[in-house]
């Protein structure tokens, strides 16, 4: 049986999509040039094969002889693509187009593609959460990066691999990792300005999980500057955000209000909807810190209409925690309920026990304001177990704070002062950043408390 011609594979990929050769072609290419490519007439450039194969939602190998030679091009033009779906998010996408690349490169032993391959499906598999398997895949790019001397792959499968070791907490192992992918920049010269600035922006982010406060803010300062010299504001709005986070975190709210406002007014030119969204919600948090609860509703408002749109399910939970926090300090006790009942719900909706624990200790204060005390510990209890189970550290020294003023307010100072210690001991066996964490939002619920259980700040 004679194989297919390309032109003929076409057409039978074209008819099984149910499309027309005017809507295949749409908008670059012409009805007419559909068709003189389904008759053979003509031959179509590998950058328009490629992008026919992926709106047929074919390999790209299906349309090529059995026989055919490859050419590097060819293959250049499938990586450029794969990296195009990473740089979008589609991840599931960029994976299938990084496989056939792997395979092809396979079949043409071209050793160069298939180490770029291997990058771009652990890059993927790391965007996918798919942490061993992404961890596999960049180890054995930077291997290959390393013996082929390509400073670009191993750079790159450096930098993932910081990336696996930050989600998985190993913050010492993510560290070393981003500072040695930095150390190979310099030999790719000026050529990867945003690959620099994405490194110095993650290793921001590391140094101000591990409470180094001065290096996150030099790394942050580095993001930004290079994100400014390659022309992406958006960029330079993530930089403006990671200072702001570490500033906050280090007590300086002032300037980390200033920060925030500054990348949100970029997310906004941009239209970068999900940046906008986490802005407008730190920016709310920060207000809340800062006493200024009334002014906090307007972004917090604003972040929970963005998850909603996203269909951010955690977002959304977190945002309503927020906002029924936010309406306990406004002295609305009625609203603090309604959306406390609001994120209960959607809590349990979408399977986020952590969501509903934070909640509970809204509910908690709440209860103690009625002067259902026995509702109140319940809440609280309820609360700390969860928090214990998944090491919500800075929630749970809250809990045990509000539980330590219970028991003072009924008279119970033995139980008091074992809450308080509990707090402490917590505290003790936290990180630094943290630590500051904790004490901020003991502070922040401490405000609401107050009043809730009729007690003054020193009392």
């Amino acid at each position: 049986m004679p194989r297919l011609s390309l032109g003929q594979r076409l057409k039978r990929a074209r008819l099984a999509a149910g499309l027309t050769q005017e809507s295949l072609g749409r908008p670059e290419l012409t009805k007419g040039f559909i068709s003189l490519l389904e008759h053979d007439r003509a031959k179509p450039s590998v950058a328009t094969l490629v992008r026919l194969a992926a709106r047929l939602g074919q390999p790209v190998s299906y349309f090529l002889d059995a026989e055919e030679t490859v050419s590097g091009k060819f293959l250049a033009v499938l990586a450029s693509r794969g990296r195009s779906e990473l740089s979008r998010r589609q991840f599931e996408a960029a994976r299938g187009v990084f496989a056939e690349l792997g395979d092809l490169a396979r079949a043409c032993r071209s050793d160069a593609m298939q180490m770029h391959a291997e990058l771009g499906m652990g890059e993927a598999e790391l965007g996918l959460r798919q942490f061993d398997a992404a961890r596999r895949r960049l180890g054995a790019a930077l291997a290959a990066g390393r013996a082929a001397e390509d400073a670009l792959v191993e750079c790159r499968a450096l930098h993932g691999l910081a990336a696996v070791e930050l989600h998985l907490d190993h913050f010492p192992q993510a560290m070393a990792l981003d500072k040695e992918a930095l150390g190979v920049l310099p030999r790719l010269g000026d050529a990867e300005p945003l690959l620099a600035g994405e490194i110095s922006l993650h290793l921001g982010t590391v140094l101000g999980r591990m409470g180094h406060v001065d290096e996150a803010v030099e790394a942050y300062t580095q993001a930004r500057q290079r994100f400014e010299g390659a022309s992406r504001p958006e960029r330079v709005g993530e930089a403006l955000m990671g200072l702001g986070n570490v500033l906050s975190t280090g007590g300086d709210l002032e300037s980390a209000l200033g920060l925030y406002e500054r990348a949100r007014a970029l997310f906004e030119q941009h239209e970068d909807l999900q940046a906008t969204g986490r802005a407008r919600t730190s920016l709310g948090m920060l207000l809340m810190q800062t006493g200024r609860p009334q002014d906090a509703l307007e972004h917090l408002r604003a972040g929970l209409a963005i998850t909603q749109r996203l269909e951010d399910a955690v977002g959304e939970c977190r945002t309503l925690t927020d906002l029924a926090r936010c309406y306990v300090m406004c002295g609305d006790r009625q609203l603090a309920a309604e959306y406390a009942a609001r994120a209960i719900a959607r809590s349990r909706d979408v399977g986020q026990p952590d969501e509903e624990a934070r909640t509970r200790i809204v509910l908690g204060i709440l209860a103690a304001e009625r002067g259902d005390i026995p509702a109140a510990e319940q809440e609280m209890l309820a609360a700390a177990q969860r928090c214990r189970r998944s090491g919500m550290m800075p929630e749970l020294v809250t809990i045990y704070h509000a539980l330590g003023r219970l028991a003072g307010r009924q008279g119970q100072y033995k139980e008091a002062t074992a809450y308080h210690e509990q707090a402490f001991q917590t505290l003790r066996a936290m990180k630094s950043t943290d630590v500051m964490a904790a004490l901020h939002l003991t502070d922040l619920v401490g405000v609401a408390a107050e009043a809730a259980l009729g007690l003054h700040p020193s009392g």
